[in-house]
């Protein structure tokens, strides 16, 4: 049996369902292998349990360490010393929330290696609980590339106490944290397959802009008239980085055509698999297709070469911390400001 304290209520029925089908089944070794996953997690709770707050002031010696401190060490080091800079709490909480997801994936496998008469699933689909979870992951990314960009300095207060939330609440069993408008937009983009045609992204903006909520509908027009956020939302738009994006309208223009199709695209651009040209729905596929736009855009802002060098993700994060921060400011008195970022707790 789970550990109530340590998941959603959703999870906790999906869970116990499947340890008691999987102890019936007669399957030892793969029923051994779920309940040292689920020890192994309630050991790494136990432990991140023991780390003081984030969000609290703490002193060693004449060394004060604070929500301000942090900001001021990520934004400085965190480039440069990656991991060594963040707090052990934040660490072993990535680590925590990564068990999970891994766990849900690891029942779908033994699922498929089961004879088709056990069913230790109940008909659920377990990449259902990886999603949110991998949003926060996502999100935990995003707000650190803003906190080590030299550009979103009036973003930073806010990342920071919104990163320090997500690292707080991940001994929560129910507190999973993530932007409710970049999740959208997320969702959006898992659920499109974008058709090239023209290049011109006519087909891609109308589907977003379909589904987009009005917050979403004011940062695109916005990203318009910016080239450099106007890039890395048409990536994000065709699942291509903008390099591949070059190729893919130098041949266009060369072939004398008016459009082009998936097809078309994968023999200029030599990939065998494009992100999003499947309908599996698989949450890592997301991490996957926001990671490669990430290091590439690093890339390019290192090496001084053409093209976005931020993600449209960490575009639009600045963009709406900054809009609620700015909203805060101007309903609340100046002293009660606390710049509260807009982080669901799902």
């Amino acid at each position: 049996m789970v550990k109530k304290e340590m998941w959603t209520p959703e999870e906790i029925a999906f869970l116990n369902a499947a340890y008691e089908k999987l102890a019936q089944s007669g399957m030892v070794d793969l029923y051994k292998k779920l309940v040292e996953c689920l020890v192994a997690l309630e050991y790494q709770a136990n432990a991140l349990a023991l780390y003081p707050s984030i969000l609290d002031s703490n002193r060693l010696g004449g060394t004060e360490r604070s929500l301000e401190t942090l900001v001021s060490a990520l934004s400085d080091r965190y480039r440069e010393e990656d991991v060594f800079v963040l707090p052990t709490k934040a660490i072993l909480g990535r680590s925590y929330e990564i068990g999970k997801i891994n766990l849900f994936y690891m029942l779908k496998r033994i699922s498929a290696l089961l004879p088709k008469d056990i069913d230790i699933l109940g008909g659920m689909e377990p990449l259902a609980f990886v999603m949110n979870r991998m949003l926060s992951i996502m999100t935990e990314d995003i707000l650190l590339d803003l906190l080590s960009d030299s550009v979103f300095k009036a973003a930073k207060p806010v990342a920071a106490k919104a990163l320090a939330e997500i690292w707080e609440g991940r001994i929560s069993a129910d507190s999973i944290s993530f932007n409710p408008e970049l999740k959208k937009m997320w969702l959006i983009r898992q659920s499109s397959v974008p058709v090239f045609g023209t290049l011109m992204g006519t087909h891609e903006y109308i589907s977003l802009c379909k589904q987009a909520d009005d917050v979403c509908l004011k940062y695109i027009m916005y990203s318009s008239d910016v080239p450099d956020e106007a890039s890395a939302l048409e990536e994000f738009l065709f699942g291509l980085n903008y390099e591949e994006l070059c190729d893919v309208k130098k041949a266009l223009a060369s072939s004398g055509k008016t459009c082009i199709d998936r097809d078309e695209v994968k023999k200029i651009i030599g990939n065998d698999k494009l992100f999003f040209f499947d309908s599996s729905g698989d949450p890592l596929e997301l991490y996957r297709f926001f990671n490669h736009r990430r290091k590439q855009a690093l890339s390019r802002r290192n090496a001084g070469m053409r093209g976005p060098i931020r993600t449209f993700e960490e575009n639009f994060m600045a963009f709406l911390l900054l809009e609620k921060d700015a909203l805060i400011r101007k309903i609340l008195p100046k002293e009660k400001n606390n710049c509260q970022p807009q982080i669901k707790k799902n």
